[in-house]
């Protein structure tokens, strides 16, 4: 520190000459117990809530939810686009792009179409298609309050 800071300061340094080191000890022990009662509880709190865990399902593996049926038959990643071949059975009314979606290169995809989809259909074998995925992608489909996931190949 120069004069001039020194001089503007009032001649002041600060100290910790009112704190020993015992009690400075005692207290990064008393936080240190703290943070680990802490991490206890959450690990305690996580390891027991079973309702918040997804299942994934493999590819091939039909899922029901009410009276619709989706199973997502393959997991294709090229270079352009992540095309997912799916059959979904039982739909009344709704398009089989609906509630379809992809986890992958750290975001949530929706469908950026479809050539072979048909607009309205209740049993459908048709390939949807997604970005391209980097790494393992997942695939979800979300309806009637429930979400079933799918981890590609």
């Amino acid at each position: 520190m120069s004069g001039a800071q020194r001089r503007q300061l009032g001649g002041q340094r600060r100290t910790l000459n009112g704190v020993s080191t015992r009690k400075l000890i005692i207290a990064s022990l008393v936080c240190g117990l703290l943070i680990l009662v802490a991490g206890t509880a959450k690990l305690l709190q996580t390891a027991n809530d079973t309702d918040s865990t997804p299942n994934l399902l493999k590819i091939g593996t039909a899922a029901v939810v009410g009276d619709i049926t989706v199973r997502v038959n393959d997991v294709q990643v090229t270079p352009r686009r992540t095309l997912v071949n799916v059959t979904v059975s039982g739909l009344r009314g709704t398009t089989p792009l609906e509630g379809w979606s992809m986890l992958a290169n750290g975001e949530i995809t929706e469908p950026v179409g479809s050539a072979d989809c048909p607009t309205a259909a209740e049993d459908v074998t048709c390939t949807i298609e997604f970005v391209p995925a980097v790494g393992t992608p997942t695939v979800v489909w979300a309806g009637n309050g429930e979400k079933r996931q799918w981890l590609g190949s």
